[in-house]
């Protein structure tokens, strides 16, 4: 994969390894003096932490000079037309923790720095006591093993256990920090798919109300002048004779915000048990949401990222 530096030549090459994630910067005719320590930060955009760890390994930053390689410290200086290697080892001391498993996954992107899943609804990105062998990221962890990939599984973002749709892994840690940096404007840039109860008086609006968990109640979360800020914006794509299909773009990403924010202007969510009509479910096990499309700025390349996840077949039998 290469980067380019605007109108400039290509400045970094980056390779692929079972063990490590190499990065390459080519010095340039102005850059004459740079130290190894400032291209890592200001080029590479590494943190403190991951450019200390690069100091432990013998590989770990490297000149390279017409393809001769040499040991290079971090206060160390290049000249215009050298290489400044670097590798990047993975830690692989939790990759025990989730077991890994064959099971179902849709790939929607994949690439030496991330992969993304459409995620059905119903099921637990993560394990625990209930879920410890059929979670999204066990049948990642297994997909993982099946195609030799020595990864860690982690997650960029969450989404309810309800909730269908696009989930992002990083599949190192520079991408999961750079990934992780964007989190709160990425949560922005994210639009849902909700079939929601009820007839919409008017196609577009938007809910700003404050949201904290209900006292006494670990999983419950209400509106409530103490709670904290959660706006969501709506629009209503096509009105049905009890229910809409809408879109919703969220200002903020508080826990349950959509279904408590619906639920709050009188249109729950189809399916929704803790906080629609029990009565009235339509047949679905799950509220009606599905996270459809999300855009973010790759963590290497920089380019844009826009992809989008097709509506499950349970919401599709009801439209």
């Amino acid at each position: 994969m290469l980067l380019h530096d605007g109108d400039n030549k290509v400045f970094c090459v980056i390779l692929g390894n079972m063990e490590y994630r190499e990065l390459r910067y080519l010095v340039k005719k102005d850059e004459d003096g740079i130290t190894a320590g400032e291209i890592m930060r200001e080029k590479m955009l590494l943190s403190s932490r991951e450019v200390s760890r690069c100091k432990l390994f013998d590989d770990g930053v490297m000149c390279c000079d017409n393809g001769i390689y040499s040991s290079l410290r971090v206060i160390g200086q290049l000249r215009k037309g050298q290489e400044l290697v670097v590798r990047l080892y993975e830690d692989n001391e939790n990759a025990g923790d989730i077991v890994p498993v064959d099971g179902p996954i849709d790939i929607v992107y994949e690439d030496e720095d991330f992969i993304v899943l459409n995620k059905p609804g119903d099921m637990v990105i993560h394990p625990s006591y209930a879920h410890y062998m059929d979670s999204l990221s066990n049948y990642l962890a297994g997909y993982y093993k099946r195609t030799l990939q020595e990864h860690v599984v982690r997650t960029v973002g969450r989404l309810d256990r309800e909730t269908s749709g696009l989930v992002i892994f990083a599949k190192n840690r520079h991408s999961a920090a750079l990934l992780g940096n964007q989190k709160e404007n990425m949560s922005r840039r994210k639009e849902y798919l909700a079939i929601c109860e009820g007839f919409f008086d008017k196609k577009d609006g938007t809910v700003d109300a404050p949201i904290r968990q209900k006292p006494d109640e670990r999983m419950i979360r209400e509106v409530h002048p103490l709670g904290k800020e959660a706006i969501t914006h709506f629009h209503v794509e096509k009105q049905y004779d009890d229910y809409a299909l809408v879109r919703l773009v969220l200002d903020t990403g508080r826990t349950h915000q959509i279904r408590v924010h619906m639920a709050y202007i009188g249109h729950p969510l189809v399916g929704d048990n803790f906080y629609g009509n029990k009565e009235k479910t339509y047949g679905l096990n799950r509220a009606a949401l599905h996270a459809e499309r999300i855009s973010f700025i790759h963590p290497i390349n920089i380019e844009e990222i826009s992809l989008s996840a097709d509506i499950p077949e349970d919401m599709k039998k009801l439209l």
